[in-house]
């Protein structure tokens, strides 16, 4: 009785010190699965950050190209020679993108250039070897203004123009070119640009700017919604992928850390099921058979020590002959010459 008890109060004791050592080890699990999850969370929101700054930097490319022009006066025009780009095999412009190029001038409201009306300018785009890519000449002419006009602006501007602060002059935007795609093979490098009449000038430039259309329209003017966007979905996909990888890798651990004992029951079954057949056929025929030899079985020990044992417990050829012969009836030959040997050996 008192031993009994013994068992039973450590029983209760080992109960109530896995009671309580189960709650730390359930949180200690708990706050490495929440370190983990938090760890692959901030690794996919730096890793889908830096993915769409790259995408963003092959993508969208920039936006304006200027050069300045430096025009040259001569007898027989008026002409520059354009540079975009510092090496002749650089190439600045994308293949996949339409752009625009116009030549902004900065002139004063001369009665000279007032007198030239309208002029052309020819523009030509060319590459690395002075073939021209694209070439277009448009018609222009400064913005026309009356005597009246004139006076009364000047009237207005009086104290800006008198104190330096304006001047009398004005910006004129000649758009050249529509649509423009560079191309692969002959990328565009420079550019010559010329004036049909000798107009004056403070400054000049060519711009080249990129008409944005579809997925880099939105890229380039709703920056922040579309990064935001697109950083959401690549998280929520590489959560997803590391959740299955979890779980694949995780079954299949779980896999290769089950015991593998099976295989010897179901070797041992088959071993019995064989023992039986044996013996069921040597009780069916009731004659004399030689002793079966042992067969060389393949396998572990524990194999050969199972079908062993079968053969031990498989009836002999004597006890199966007595078996299927009843009393008084006629014996086989084989079993009167064995009785009569034993007499002998009796006697």
């Amino acid at each position: 009785m008192d031993r009994l008890r013994n068992r039973l109060a450590a029983g209760a004791d080992r109960i109530r010190q896995l009671g309580g050592a189960a709650p730390a080890r359930t949180g200690a699990a708990l706050a490495m699965r929440v370190l983990l999850v938090g760890a692959a969370v901030v690794a996919a929101v730096v890793s889908s950050a830096a993915l769409y700054g790259l995408f963003y930097r092959l993508y969208v490319p920039q936006l304006v190209h200027q050069a300045p022009v430096h025009l040259q006066y001569a007898a027989n025009g008026t002409a520059a020679e354009v540079s975009f780009v510092a090496a002749a095999h650089y190439k600045f412009l994308s293949t996949s993108q339409a752009y625009t190029v116009a030549l902004d001038l900065h002139v004063p409201a001369s009665e000279t250039n007032r007198a030239l009306g309208v002029f052309m300018v020819e523009l030509e785009l060319r590459d690395r070897r002075g073939r021209a890519v694209h070439r277009s000449a448009r018609a222009a002419m400064l913005p026309y203004r009356s005597a009246g006009v004139r006076a009364l602006q000047t009237l207005v501007r009086a104290v800006p123009l008198a104190l330096g602060l304006a001047d009398e002059s004005t910006w004129l935007h000649v758009p050249l070119l529509e649509r423009a795609f560079d191309r692969h093979f002959t990328p565009i490098t420079h550019a010559h640009v010329a004036l049909s009449k000798p107009v004056q000038t403070y400054a000049a430039s060519v711009t080249i700017r990129a008409q944005f259309s579809g997925l880099r329209y939105w890229m380039y003017y709703w920056r922040l919604p579309t990064a935001l966007l697109f950083v959401a979905a690549a998280v929520a996909w590489q959560l997803v992928l590391a959740a299955v990888a979890w779980s694949v890798l995780e079954s299949y651990a779980r896999a290769r850390a089950a015991p593998a004992a099976p295989r010897a029951d179901g070797q041992h079954a088959g071993l019995l099921a064989l023992g039986g057949q044996r013996g069921s056929g040597l009780e069916s025929s009731g004659l004399d058979s030689p002793e079966p030899k042992t067969p060389s079985l393949p396998g572990s020990p524990l194999v050969r020590a199972l079908s062993f044992l079968d053969r031990q417990s498989a009836p002999s050829d004597s006890e199966a002959d007595e078996q299927s012969v009843p009393d008084g009836s006629s014996q086989p030959q084989s079993l009167r010459r064995r009785a009569s040997g034993r007499r002998a050996d009796d006697n």
